[in-house]
């Protein structure tokens, strides 16, 4: 009677080299289940009025036609709509930094009456759908002569509007940041507001980069809010400029596909060099609670 012959049995490391290869195959081709939209887009924007009469029969095109982004960029007041949302952008992330920042840092570092109860009560706004406010809002800001302006867009940042989340993100960063450091300051003659802004800032970077592109995706992309408050279409955003452009030309998806991209890009760009900075952010703001 003959031994059984032994299979070679593979070691730890050859295991993790075949867990390895396994993994990439498999987020590879579920990575190109979300590059396939942007892929359509960009085809679909490069294509002749006659391919797009051919439907999904064609994909690629034949002739790419670039021009059809000069062409949507020309067709509405791209320029102006571009400078109103970098204006609303840039002062909304403005007022959220300022703001969230500075509650984070007294939720998490300083000792006061209450402070966990208004941490709650804080959290619980999260729950509060944007439509049963609306109406209210609507008529504050009507009695106090805002509509038709870019206030209401811009000023409730600078007051914490709308960034419980961030404000709660940006806690969990200052909780893990040991309290040793904060009582070796006071100890030397430093304040809190020295203590917040040469100490605590300078190590949150990463939830901070975070939070600024979370809100520059929220203030770029919204469309509900300049419908309700922007009346002049000089105020309108790329947001508003884009649902105008897809009434006049809702038949042209070459160009609708373009404009689309292009008002895009800035987001892929923006999130393209801070994704690093952005996993760190997500990933250490939990580390502490």
């Amino acid at each position: 009677m003959t031994d059984a012959v032994k299979k070679p049995r593979l070691n730890k490391k050859q295991k993790d080299r075949i867990t390895k290869i396994i993994l990439n195959i498999v987020l590879t081709v579920s990575s190109f289940g979300f590059i396939f939209p942007f892929l359509w887009m960009l085809f679909t924007a490069l294509k002749t009025p006659q391919e797009l009469l051919q439907g999904t029969s064609v994909f690629f095109p034949s002739d790419p036609q670039w021009s059809n982004f000069r062409t949507a960029v020309q067709s509405i007041p791209f320029l102006m709509y571009l400078k109103n949302s970098l204006i609303i952008v840039t002062l909304v992330m403005l007022g959220t930094l300022i703001s969230a920042t500075t509650a984070a840092y007294a939720f998490a570092k300083l000792t006061w009456k209450g402070r966990d109860k208004w941490f709650i009560i804080m959290l619980a706004t999260m729950m509060i759908p944007i439509q049963v406010i609306l109406i209210p809002t609507y008529i504050m800001y009507a009695k106090i002569g805002w509509l038709g302006t870019r206030l209401p867009l811009i000023v409730p940042a600078f007051f914490g509007g709308g960034a419980a989340f961030y404000i709660f993100l940006l806690r969990q960063f200052f909780k893990g940041i040991p309290k040793e450091l904060s009582e070796s300051a006071i100890i030397d003659g430093a304040n809190h507001f020295q203590i917040f802004i040469k100490i605590m800032l300078p190590l949150t970077k990463p939830a901070i980069i975070t939070v600024m592109l979370f809100t520059f995706m929220g203030a770029w992309n919204d469309y509900f809010g300049p419908l309700i408050f922007l009346s002049n279409p000089d105020h309108w955003t790329l947001a508003l400029g884009l649902r105008a452009f897809q009434l006049q030309y809702g038949g042209r998806f070459d160009l609708m596909m373009a404009a689309a991209i292009l008002i895009m890009l800035p987001t892929l760009v923006i999130f393209f060099f801070a994704q690093k900075q952005f996993i760190e952010g997500i990933t250490f703001s939990g580390i502490k609670g």
